[in-house]
């Protein structure tokens, strides 16, 4: 079994096809899902989501690029979290330099609110981080003894890797692996170990080779999984099994 620990099934064109992208998603052995709130909005329709599909879970929370006009609707989350068991995360939160959308102070204040959140709820915190390594490491740091911290589509150096797992971070990779230019990245895949990693899609965004330039959807994480196989000089078997243990370990507290 395989879990897409990373995808937006409430975009289009994935919130209007679910039930044939759970269909698609067995077909490759993917048994669960996690979908991930960008905004008030968006994660309400992750709480529905979730109550209705028995094998989907859902994380709520505010994109980096989206708090700088959205600060007032923090604290809706914990409402939206409160209605759910299923709801097993915040994020996705963080912090984006890359594009400026938001101010890096209102960044900032809403990823500490996220993790303050999580804090409370006793559940992890989903990170996004782009252009930003100083300050996501700095802010981890002060919270890492507190709650558990996974940052979602790795796309970093091998530096920033080896210290986000010095802070006990899980590191999720997606379809950018499969990449021809994305040599690099690959290097960091093959330092990190299987035990300290996810894998995921980030559907319906990142379509993997050879599927790039299509809308990406949770069955192509078992390419993901491959491309780690393949990259690890391992079975896709034990890609498989260990990404799940770590999944469930990682939100469930599950020991094996």
């Amino acid at each position: 079994m395989i879990i897409d620990s990373h995808c937006h099934l409430d975009y289009e064109p994935l919130i209007n096809n679910i039930n044939q992208i759970l269909i698609n998603a067995k077909k490759n052995n993917i048994t669960h899902l996690l979908t991930i709130g960008t905004s008030l909005e968006s994660s309400k329709k992750v709480l529905k989501i979730v109550e209705k599909h028995e094998n989907i879970y859902g994380a709520i929370g505010i994109h980096p690029n989206s708090t700088t006009n959205n600060l007032d609707d923090l604290n809706e989350l914990i409402a939206i979290k409160k209605k759910s068991k299923k709801i097993i995360a915040f994020g996705e939160t963080g912090l984006d330099y890359f594009y400026k959308r938001s101010k890096k102070n209102d960044q900032i204040h809403s990823f500490e609110k996220h993790i303050e959140f999580a804090i409370s709820e006793k559940i992890p915190v989903i990170i996004h981080t782009r252009d930003a390594d100083e300050d996501t490491i700095s802010i981890i740091k002060k919270y890492y003894e507190k709650t558990k911290f996974l940052i979602h589509c790795f796309t970093g150096s091998l530096d920033f890797a080896k210290n986000l797992l010095d802070l006990e971070c899980l590191i999720s990779f997606s379809g950018i692996i499969t990449f021809k230019k994305s040599a690099d990245l690959r290097n960091v895949v093959k330092y990190i170990p299987l035990e300290k990693m996810l894998i995921e899609t980030d559907s319906p965004y990142l379509s993997p080779d050879p599927l790039r330039g299509k809308s990406n959807e949770p069955a192509n994480v078992k390419i993901v999984a491959e491309n780690v196989a393949f990259i690890k000089g391992i079975s896709l078997e034990e890609v498989a099994n260990i990404t799940t243990k770590n999944f469930k370990k990682f939100f469930f507290d599950e020991q094996y």
